[in-house]
């Protein structure tokens, strides 16, 4: 056998070449798209981040198997670090691919350059868009927040605990509309309990300016508000609406030793307030309790199928309400980059529900990914064709001469 060359011998690839040529591979990208396909797949069927603890309180028996797929990462796949290192994998894919389509660009002319132009520019939208992708994996948050009527929230809760918000939100009302929304038949139940000693009660109507006498006290309703709000700033009182959704009452105990006005609700019956400019002289010699039985059916009953829920809230930044907005389903709402969405509710208490919130500081990287590639195709199959029919050059028009219809003599061979 002879003698092998050295200049037989096929010269080995440095390894940033190899990774080079292995990152322009079109079987390599394609199959990093499929395994980040069934990543999507997987985590749009699994319970995701705060849902998990949804989903356990409805399955407990379940806890071992969510605690396995939590170890790989398949509770938050979307954050996790193997869905955003295929995501990088995939964006240097791209970048190999782009700048292979840039060196054709630069060296070459008219209709070839004009489609290999639209090539890159597709390419670059695809780069852009998995940019956007791994920002929100990086710095996205999304979890939950959940309060009742007249409670104001600012933090939520996602996968890694309470996150502060930089603003504060409050739940002015929340509504809940039935496709059977026919009237109760029962006769509204709104009484004044009172308590005194001896085991003695006594129940009065709700008749504001009434006074009743009890021993040396005496009780003065002053004031009825079928649905209950208050200003933080100017300590005013008013109604946000004229059904009894929070339903308070203003009442007046005077007697030789004691003085005060108090704010008694309907729907807690633990929770007083002081009415504004008084405070009381000494403990209360009286337990009082405001009973509205259409207020507490409301609260804790739905009449019929529902259609929808919407929640009414007040944005507050800086100690100031600086917006008052509905998140309805399928309607959220944004602000400083926080969109909310309507979730759920309590069908044990119809004044408390729950939000989605929300924020992906990717989304316009994405959307921007998405005009570029419209641009970047239209470019291809549009504008490149119609530029390159404008320079194919015209072939003249040949005059072909008019024959008369005497036909022309033939001659006979010599």
């Amino acid at each position: 056998m002879g003698k092998v060359k050295a200049n037989d011998v096929a010269p080995q690839a440095s390894l940033p070449a190899a990774v080079f040529n292995r990152l322009a591979s079109v079987r390599f990208a394609v199959a990093v798209v499929v395994v980040i396909a069934v990543a999507c797949v997987l985590g749009t069927i699994l319970p995701q981040g705060a849902e998990v603890a949804r989903y356990l309180a409805r399955h407990p028996e379940a806890a071992a198997r969510m605690d396995w797929l939590g170890k790989l990462g398949l509770t938050h796949v979307f954050s996790s670090l193997w869905f955003i290192s295929l995501l990088c994998v995939l964006s240097a894919s791209v970048a190999v691919c782009s700048t292979r389509r840039f060196a054709t660009v630069r060296r070459t002319t008219g209709y070839a350059r004009g489609r290999a132009l639209g090539s890159m520019i597709t390419h670059i939208s695809m780069l852009t868009i998995l940019a956007g992708g791994v920002i929100r994996g990086v710095w996205g948050q999304k979890g939950y927040l959940e309060f009742r009527e007249g409670q104001t929230v600012a933090e939520f809760v996602d996968e890694n605990g309470p996150r502060p918000l930089p603003f504060a939100i409050q739940l002015t009302r929340f509504e809940i509309e039935t496709y059977d929304q026919k009237p109760d038949p029962r006769q509204d139940d709104a009484l004044l309990v009172v308590y005194q000693e001896k085991n003695r009660t006594t129940r009065l109507p709700i008749n504001v300016g009434a006074e009743q006498a009890f021993d040396e006290f005496k009780i003065t309703i002053l004031k009825y508000v079928p649905d209950f709000i208050i200003d933080m700033n100017t300590k005013e009182v008013t109604s946000r609406s004229t059904e009894p959704r929070n339903p308070a009452i203003l009442v007046a105990v005077a007697g030789p030793a004691y003085s005060n006005h108090r704010w008694l609700f309907a729907k807690f019956s633990d929770f007083t307030m002081h009415g504004p400019g008084d405070h009381a002289t000494g403990p209360s010699p009286l337990q009082m309790v405001y009973q509205n039985r259409d207020a507490t059916a409301r609260a804790t009953m739905v009449r019929g199928p529902i259609k929808s829920f919407r929640s009414t809230v007040d944005l507050i930044d800086g100690g100031t309400v600086v917006a008052t907005r509905r998140v309805e389903v399928n309607r959220p709402i944004s602000y400083k980059g926080y969109t909310f969405y309507q979730a759920g509710y309590n069908p044990n208490d119809l004044s408390y529900t729950s939000l989605q919130v929300a924020k992906d500081p990717g989304v316009p990287v994405v959307y921007a990914g998405f005009g570029l590639m419209i641009a970047g195709l239209f470019t291809v199959f549009y504008l490149n064709p119609w530029m390159n029919q404008q320079q194919v050059p015209k072939c003249p028009s040949v005059q072909v001469p008019k024959h008369s219809g005497t036909p022309a003599p033939r001659h006979s061979d010599p």
